[in-house]
């Protein structure tokens, strides 16, 4: 066979392997993210390292989508119908003690963000004013628990507060006198658009006040594909960290790029929000991302004692740090 007819019958056979598959030579591997909830300061790193393509860079082409039910989220991630999904720390060891493979791989929110608010003409300045009232909670164990938390190290009875279900409408039942105070709202988000709204508040934080710290917003990935993807997932986490690298420096940056995700936002509304939840990308002393283990396993135990979890869950087996920089 003549060596020009030999090339061109090699190109011929690898030309279809070079067209397979997402990722490698053939082009950038395309993955999905699920956020948590409505495009929002919290996710400022996340559009910024789209922005400055640090995801093209990393060789993946990233769809950010909004859930359709946030409560969906970690199940999309291990059905593999979306590759990282981002979610709270509590939620991903409710999934875990429920057999649900989902692994968290660096957290956004080294702190909580959620908190008690209530309207300042309340008369609710500190925990121990409480008693008495009426709070509204999101429809999960982890609000009821909090507020009997914070009310026993205030020393008053939780029995002594009617607790009321109020889904996702936390703003509209405080606001309408339906409730005294509201747990599950963000200090960081909810507290902001309050004040846009005209309204002065009293924001208790959870971890101010007896409930351990821990991570609220995480990145989650399936075990699976964690297990046979571990170069995407670490070029994943590694342009995302660079991101939130990246709008610790340029706080305007993190701002633009979030407007332009979500066009409705208020510019005004944005910028406060921002103010208050950039800094939080970065705990003192710790890499961006980092999930402290010991503070992990100090939440499961209060989980466990106030029934926000079924059973105890071992953190090894639901976060790791293996994927950040390695400085992290």
């Amino acid at each position: 066979m003549k060596p020009l007819r030999l090339l061109c019958l090699l190109a011929a056979l690898l030309l279809p392997l070079a067209a397979c598959g997402g990722g490698g030579r053939g082009g950038p591997e395309e993955v999905t993210l699920t956020l948590d909830w409505y495009p929002n300061a919290d996710h400022a790193g996340v559009y910024l390292a789209r922005e400055r393509g640090y995801f093209r860079e990393a060789g993946l082409r990233v769809r950010i989508r909004q859930p359709s039910d946030p409560a969906s989220v970690l199940q999309l991630v291990a059905a593999g119908r979306s590759e990282f999904g981002i979610s709270y720390e509590n939620e991903v060891l409710n999934a875990a003690a429920r057999d649900i493979p989902v692994l968290s791989v660096m957290a956004i929110m080294q702190h909580p963000l959620n908190s008690i608010i209530a309207l300042e003409k309340s008369g609710i300045d500190s925990p121990k004013d409480l008693a008495g009232k009426k709070v509204g909670y999101a429809g999960q164990s982890f609000g009821t628990a909090a507020i009997d938390t914070v009310l026993r190290k205030a020393g008053k009875d939780p029995s002594s507060v009617e607790k009321i279900n109020v889904g996702y409408d936390l703003r509209p039942a405080l606001t309408s006198g339906r409730v005294d105070a509201v747990v599950d709202a963000y200090w960081n988000i909810e507290a902001v658009e309050l004040a846009q709204e005209g309204f002065e508040t009293t924001v208790i934080r959870l971890n101010e006040v007896g409930v351990p710290n821990y991570n609220e917003l995480v990145v989650a990935t399936g075990k699976a594909y964690a297990r046979e993807n571990p170069e995407a997932v670490r070029r994943f986490v590694r342009a995302l960290v660079r991101g939130h690298e990246y709008a610790l420096r340029h706080p305007r940056a993190a701002r633009d790029a979030l407007l332009e995700a979500n066009p409705e936002l208020d510019p005004e509304t944005v910028e406060k929000t921002l103010e208050l939840t950039v800094p939080l990308f970065r705990d003192p002393g710790e890499a961006v991302g980092y999930q402290d283990p010991e503070e992990w396993r100090r939440y499961v135990r209060w989980a466990v004692e106030n029934r926000v979890l079924p059973r105890p869950v071992e953190v090894e087996e639901v976060m790791t740090n293996r994927y950040l920089p390695e400085e992290g």
